[in-house]
């Protein structure tokens, strides 16, 4: 019956609700529009304004650490300046105080071993053999001291029985050369010039320590000449008596000078004032007080007086 009903409906019915379709079906079908909403502008410029303050403050930050960097090695730089200025110092005390109590330890063996040279004589002698062992760092000043001592008891005008001259009891032969090699001139009073003879007796024993090892060959040719050396290391031949007794004379004296030394010398400090009260010193000097005159004769034997 209801197939009856759908079969006798009107056929407009049947062409409406075709069209309808159809036309659903084509508004389907139909192309479409996509749409895209941008930003706005300002959103963009917000952007690229916070990327620019990054790098500027990642920049900042690189060369703000380069600076701390920089000023941290300049510091550092300055504290190891400033250290080594410090050390400097202190090694420089340290070494003018041990020079100065050596140097007044030296004048003071000066004064004993001639009482009739002045204080301030005495100090200067000391000072021109320490500054010659210094510029010949070969030679001890100790040692320097002892043949001083042995040589002429330090007396600047002392003259040997063999002609040998001045503090340190030099040859004019061997002096001329000596002289000439530190560039002097040589006359008969040079080696009587208490720098010139100091300079040039550490210079030939500076030049005999780079021949010889042994300190009794430097003195056994200081005291006596090449044969005298060569006859002490063969152990053979008439070595001379005065070189024979004068080695180890130099040797034990040198020795002792190194322990009192060593130990820490007693520097013995005499007044200027008190400087011509000491055996052989006046204040109007000695041939006007009565006395004996205070320099040696020019002739005198100074190896016989020093009882070698």
């Amino acid at each position: 019956m209801i197939r009856n009903e759908q079969a006798g409906r009107p056929a407009d019915v049947i062409d409406h609700r075709l069209q309808a379709s159809t036309t659903r079906t084509r508004e389907r079908a139909g192309p479409r529009t996509i749409v895209i909403r941008h930003g706005s502008a300002w959103q963009s410029l917000a952007f690229l304004c916070i990327c620019l303050l990054l790098i500027v403050a990642v920049l900042l930050g690189h060369q703000a650490m380069r600076a701390i960097d920089a000023q941290h090695n300049e510091s550092s730089s300055r504290m190891a300046r400033v250290e080594r200025r410090i050390q400097e110092l202190e090694s420089g005390i340290g070494f003018d105080s041990r020079r100065r109590r050596l140097l007044l330890g030296m004048r003071d063996q000066i004064l004993r071993a001639n009482p009739h040279v002045s204080l301030q004589e005495a100090y200067r002698f000391a000072d021109l053999a320490l500054a010659a062992t210094e510029k010949y760092p070969a030679v001890d000043p100790l040692l320097l001291l002892a043949i001083g001592v042995v040589e002429s008891g330090y007396d600047p005008r002392a003259k040997s029985r063999a002609d040998a001259r001045g503090l340190y009891q030099i040859w004019p032969s061997t002096g001329r050369l000596l002289v000439r090699a530190l560039g002097w001139n040589y006359d008969e009073s040079t080696l009587y010039n208490p720098e010139k003879n100091t300079e040039a007796a550490a210079l030939y024993l500076d030049m005999l320590f780079s021949t010889y090892s042994d300190p009794r060959m430097v003195l056994a040719e200081y005291n006596g000449g090449p044969l005298n050396a060569g006859y002490l290391r063969a152990g053979v031949g008439p070595l001379a008596p005065e070189t024979r007794d004068y080695v180890p004379r130099v040797l034990e004296l040198h020795e002792r000078f190194k322990e009192r030394f060593a130990e820490g010398t007693v520097v013995e400090s005499e007044p200027m004032h008190r400087d011509a009260s000491r055996g052989g010193k006046t204040l109007v000097g000695a041939a006007a007080a009565g006395g004996p005159p205070s320099d040696p004769e020019p002739g005198r034997s100074v190896k016989s007086r020093a009882a070698r």
